[in-house]
């Protein structure tokens, strides 16, 4: 997602020893840098970076799971909603006089292909009749990454497409079908930000070198990414005009000196961008984050950076970089005014256990279709969407284009 910015840097790095020292010798050129910089380098250095090193960082044997590490039906769930949406769209088509055209589902950050595989094996085995109509296409900019996907995805070869860029994907003529993430907007550099009480205004923090340790250390002002993001009018954006400095005189009232706020200009124009290139369909995404409304909460003031190592929460976040997770939560409110702004229209916002659900339901309706539901795709059901396992911890967002 961000090899562009680490490319400038590339060449200065083939011969240093560890990550950790690439970062330090950055440090040293330029001063500290900013938290999405330290992000930026740590997940998606081309060569060092956590992302790129070793595709087992998912899973009982890796640092984390996600939805996908439970087994196979949610992929299959999503592949059954996927069809559903696509014959709405052949249909709609067809009541306006619009000819057929090709389909295209589109996954972004596919990792190492598990998911899209799980997807096509159901659309292969239940939907024939789609199967000859729809192309899956990959979105990663990693050509490591591409070359674990092609390796599990061989099969599918004649149906699957990799893009490096949403330019290609537009090149190629856009999407008509379904663009969606699966756990990707939380892995996007974040800008950390503080309330300064006594100065009344947004301080950021980065990352300098002490001894042998990264810390963090305050920057002499706002990078440009979030300056604007700092504003009563951001923060306050799903409000009307008239209200939002009242609702920020308040608000800063009650902020804790160095309350945390992290800021994702990244993730916002990703997505934006996503929605350009969606001719028609929906966009989606599933991941935990910030619903409307909630991204400053007062109760909570020391944000939501995390780092994960072997399942385990790291005290450190600054620790041995491109050798831990790194994360924090997606700002909805954010990428829905981002889609929206691209001219979509927002279907829902709503927690991935009633997504999933609603699903299920209609598949225990069709069972010639879906096929039966076994022991095991029940236990799967229940950790996916069960409160105490991953039901309540994600959310899912559907925008769409008529």
């Amino acid at each position: 997602m961000f090899r562009r910015v680490i490319a400038k840097s590339e060449g200065d790095c083939k011969n240093s020893p560890s990550l950790a020292e690439f970062l330090r010798e950055e440090i040293a050129r330029t001063g500290p840098v900013s938290c999405a910089r330290f992000m930026e380098v740590a997940l998606y250095h081309p060569e060092l970076g956590y992302y790129e090193r070793d595709r087992t960082v998912v899973g009982q044997r890796g640092d984390f799971y996600t939805s996908v590490s439970v087994g196979e039906l949610f992929g299959q769930l999503l592949a059954y909603q996927f069809a559903e949406w696509l014959e709405e769209l052949q249909v709609r088509n067809a009541d306006h006089g619009i000819p057929d055209a090709p389909l295209q589902i589109v996954e972004a950050g596919a990792h190492d292909g598990q998911l899209a595989e799980d997807i096509l094996l159901w659309l292969q085995k239940r939907r024939p009749d789609l199967w000859g109509r729809v192309e899956y296409w990959l979105l990663d900019p990693s050509p490591r990454r591409q070359e674990w996907q092609r390796g599990r995805l061989s099969m599918f070869a004649p149906r699957v497409r990799w893009f490096a860029n949403w330019g290609e994907i537009q090149a190629a003529g856009g999407v008509t079908g379904i663009i969606f993430a699966n756990e990707l907007l939380d892995a996007f550099p974040v800008h950390r930000l503080a309330w300064s009480a006594a100065e009344q205004r947004w301080v950021e923090w980065g990352v300098r070198v002490a001894g042998d340790r990264f810390i963090w250390v305050r920057l002499p002002e706002l990078h440009p990414n979030v300056a604007e993001l700092a504003q009563p009018a951001a923060v306050f954006g799903t409000l009307h005009e008239s209200l939002r400095e009242s609702a920020w005189a308040n608000l800063a009232a009650v902020l804790p000196e160095g309350f945390i706020l992290e800021r994702t200009p990244f993730a916002e124009l990703w997505w934006k961008i996503a929605a350009q290139s969606l001719r028609q369909g929906k966009l989606l995404t599933f991941d935990y984050g910030h619903a409307v409304g909630e991204m400053i909460n007062p109760t909570k003031p020391a944000g939501t950076l995390r780092a994960y190592r072997d399942h385990q929460l790291v005290p450190d976040i600054l620790a041995e970089p491109g050798e831990q997770d790194i994360t924090a939560h997606v700002n909805f409110a954010g990428i829905t005014h981002g889609g929206e702004s691209a001219g979509l229209a927002t279907v829902e916002l709503t927690e991935q256990s009633r997504f999933l659900s609603r699903a299920a339901q209609r598949t225990m309706r069709q069972p010639a279709v879906f096929g039966e539901w076994t022991r095991e795709r029940a236990r799967q059901f229940q950790t996916l969407t069960h409160p105490d396992h991953l039901g309540r911890s994600f959310s899912v967002l559907v925008q769409e284009r008529a």
